[in-house]
């Protein structure tokens, strides 16, 4: 999605959107990825300047130094890569969720990456009385539930256990000054299978990207009111 120099589309088809999928995810991800290259750059300076000047060392342990120094760089690209690549995918993921989100018919107003307790809420969607967040997870193969928690195969992400996200969804709601239970909370699965069928689990809507936008319309209207729904605008239009 291009958004327009105030972050927000204006294009008649779609929901009114403000900020950018997948902007936060590629920030992390080159931070992150970036970290061992630095250590390894350090390292350099200190290898290329015992180089320079011989008399600090033998010239046998310089060429051990350089040779180090080509492993460690080696090393150090593959993980940036390798960091960078798994962020990536996790933008590609909400740039996906998000463009089914900006189609949904109806009045809406759709939101990316608003800070919600120290963490990004990938998606905040808005409308008939209604707030849902939604987390989006770029997974491939098999994605269950294990004692509470979102497994993908036999690995489990910290944040990503169903009390921490409703827990995360009501400090939203305190935030947006509304009642805990006016905020939804879900998880959208994109690139891998969902081991249960889409629904509902410990107060959390869990599904895949193809079910995403029967849970949106198939929910009853809320019961924000008009006032409560202006000031939650506002809010949200000033984080982004």
């Amino acid at each position: 999605m291009h958004a327009s120099p105030d972050n927000r589309s204006s294009n008649s088809s779609q929901n009114p959107v403000g900020g950018v999928p997948g902007q936060f995810a590629r920030l992390k991800g080159l931070s992150a990825a970036l970290s061992p290259v630095v250590g390894v750059a350090f390292a350099a300076g200190f290898v290329c300047g015992a180089v320079l000047h011989p008399e600090m060392m033998e010239g046998w342990f310089s060429g051990i130094l350089l040779l180090a120094l080509a492993g460690a760089l080696y090393v150090a690209w593959k993980r940036a890569v390798t960091i960078y690549l798994r962020y990536e995918a996790g933008a590609m993921g909400e740039e996906k969720v998000a463009r089914v989100l900006e189609g949904i018919p109806g009045e809406w107003r759709l939101f990316h990456n608003i800070s919600v307790g120290g963490k990004e809420c990938d998606h905040v969607l808005l409308g008939r009385g209604q707030i849902f967040s939604i987390e989006t997870v770029n997974w491939p193969g098999s994605v269950r539930v294990k004692e509470g928690r979102l497994m993908h195969g036999k690995q489990f992400y910290p944040g990503y256990d169903l009390k921490t996200l409703h827990e995360r969804a009501e400090q939203f709601a305190h935030r947006l000054g509304v009642k805990a239970d006016r905020v939804k909370p879900a998880v959208c699965m994109v690139g891998g299978r969902y081991g249960d069928y889409a629904g509902m689990q410990d107060g959390v809507w869990l599904g895949e990207i193809q079910d995403l936008v029967n849970f949106i319309l198939g929910e009853e209207p809320g019961a924000l009111t008009e006032t409560e729904m202006v000031s939650i605008l506002e809010t949200l239009e000033s984080e982004v």
